[in-house]
């Protein structure tokens, strides 16, 4: 049997803000890779240097992995002051906190969406390419992900965007059932093959983003078509249960590893 623990990773704040109490939570799992996404003073890169220095001295400590950073970057609407701030301020920021914790890959999305049935506008292919060149200049891999509120809904959205930039994919089933989609098989076949990082979590239309195991995508059959396929990257957990995050983390991991195992 393979030791999967190895090849599960974590958005840390999904456990803490801070991180360094997130890993003294997540260590003990074996969980030793870790996605940046809020910390403290928020979303980074609008973090506090105390945060970047607990990052830091964390990741350094217990010889651990940064495997990206999601600072949501195009996430809202298409509003040309929020753009211009995002190129003059934000991403040259993130740059540098980048740099000083080693982080080479980030996640960008692709603009908020007025109706499920709205075509993509080319607009946005301006914005993100921009965005992914600046990336590329800096040594940097830009990713796009799929979310619900976002032209990069589902899988079929996200894969046509992301080959339109030439760039890979963060792979979520949950929000592409949330969009509507069958996640899993229709959803992952269209992003198959540009795929470098799946979330995990699920989506169940009663009570929204729900455990593993309890929501209406098969996620036995995607990890295992993701197995099959030969998939390289990171399991990364995301479950979204904010009410109890340490609680959640724990059944969540708990039921990957028995799909990867299964």
């Amino acid at each position: 049997m393979t030791d999967w623990r190895g090849r599960i990773a974590i958005i840390s704040d999904e456990v803490d803000d801070s991180f360094a109490a997130a890993v003294d939570f997540c260590l003990p799992l074996g969980i030793r890779a870790y996605e940046l996404r809020k910390l403290e003073g928020g979303r980074f890169p609008h973090v506090t240097q105390r945060a970047l220095d607990e990052v830091a001295a964390t990741v350094a400590r217990h010889d651990l992995e940064l495997i990206g950073v999601s600072p949501g970057f195009f996430k809202g609407p298409l509003d040309a002051e929020v753009i211009a701030r995002t190129f003059e301020h934000d991403l040259p920021l993130a740059f540098r906190r980048m740099e000083r914790l080693g982080l080479r890959r980030m996640t960008l999305f692709t603009f908020r969406r007025g109706s499920r049935d709205e075509a993509i506008p080319a607009e946005i292919y301006d914005h993100l390419g921009r965005a992914v060149e600046l990336c590329a200049r800096e040594g940097i891999e830009a990713l796009l992900e799929n979310a619900s509120s976002i032209y990069s809904d589902t899988g079929a959205n996200l894969a046509k965007i992301a080959r339109e930039l030439g760039i890979g994919i963060v792979w979520d089933p949950c929000n592409a059932a949330q969009s509507g989609e069958e996640a899993f098989p229709a959803g992952y076949a269209q992003v198959r093959d540009a795929l470098v990082a799946v979330h995990f979590k699920n989506w169940s239309h009663e009570q929204g983003v729900v455990a593993i195991d309890a929501g209406i995508v098969d996620m036995q059959a995607q990890v295992r078509a993701l197995q099959a396929d030969g998939y390289a990257g990171y399991y990364t957990l995301e479950p979204h249960q904010w009410h109890d995050r340490k609680n959640a983390v724990r059944a969540n991991h708990s039921q990957l590893l028995a799909l990867l195992d299964g």
